[in-house]
């Protein structure tokens, strides 16, 4: 007969126990256990912890680098870094279930929470946080494609938005990427459709030239071109997904869009350009939270 060992759950005491067993009753505190929840003892909970890269917090992605060109590439590096701690959390949250999940959260806001403070303390050029953990963290966890990754996506982002005014969102390295290929006025397309205007109506066309005729060409526009790819669908899904999209995209109309159709009309790009990115806080702050 051949034997394995474990620790027993209530009194922490190691076993040997026959392999076939489904039931024993531990030797030291005499109390009944159920060997197939008990977590297998040759996973070492913490290690996928200690296998976590440093590129995992100091990977630089900036927003001039974010297009579709350049993000698979980027991609795929860091999640090449990062999949051998990612696959020993997949085996941590087989044996260990809701606590290796606790830890593992733990270390990634802890230390994404260290480098936003080494930021801020020296002032270098700005490493954005929030693009790196939704465009390369998040997707590097939910590319395990199984239920335990999106689990520990979802309690990540729990963690970092219950903490930060900015929220961010959880997409797919597909999601992310046809985003950037579309080009698309995620926000305005959403409005407009739920408002019967069409693809090409007047509206569309209008912030359409906005942003490639002037925002592309302004001062950091690109940066916020790339932003906005980024997590406008996001945005769009809660907002779909929640039951009061057609209330809240009448809204946004009233509120955003027609004040920005305005400024354009007056010749005011800059204004429109405020206007837009007020209506993007806003949103971001009452969806991705």
């Amino acid at each position: 007969m051949s034997y394995r060992s474990l620790r027993c759950p209530h009194c922490g005491r190691e076993l040997q126990v026959p392999e076939d067993a489904d039931k024993i009753v531990c030797m030291f505190c005499a109390q009944p256990i159920e060997l197939n929840s008990v977590p297998d003892s040759s996973v070492r909970l913490g290690e996928a912890v200690r296998l976590l890269p440093p590129e995992t917090f100091s990977t630089v992605i900036r927003f001039d680098g974010l297009n579709a060109k350049n993000y698979p590439g980027k991609f795929a590096s860091y999640r090449d870094a990062v999949r051998p701690a990612l696959l020993a959390y997949l085996k941590e949250e087989a044996a260990y279930g809701e606590e290796a999940a606790e830890l593992f959260s733990d270390a990634l806001v802890d230390g994404f929470e260290q480098k936003e403070k080494a930021i801020r303390q020296t002032a270098a050029n700005a490493f954005d946080l929030r693009i790196c953990i939704t465009s390369l963290t998040i997707p590097a966890i939910l590319d395990l494609n199984t239920p335990a990754a999106d689990r520990l996506a979802e309690l990540f982002l729990k963690k970092w938005n219950s903490s930060h005014k900015k929220p961010l969102g959880k997409a797919t390295f597909s999601t992310i990427q046809s985003g950037f290929r579309s080009k698309l006025c995620f926000i305005t397309t959403a409005v407009c459709t739920e408002l019967g205007k069409g693809d090409d109506c007047e509206e569309l066309r209008t912030l359409r030239r906005f942003r490639d005729e002037y925002l592309l060409n302004s001062p950091g526009g690109t940066a916020k071109i790339s932003e906005y790819y980024l997590f406008a669908p996001f945005i769009v899904g809660a907002v779909e997904a929640s039951g009061r999209s057609k209330p809240e995209w009448n809204r946004v109309y009233r509120k955003h869009l027609l004040p920005c159709l305005s400024a354009l009309k007056k010749d005011r790009p800059r204004q429109c350009e405020q206007l837009y990115e007020n209506m993007m806080s806003e949103l971001e702050k009452k969806w991705l939270k």
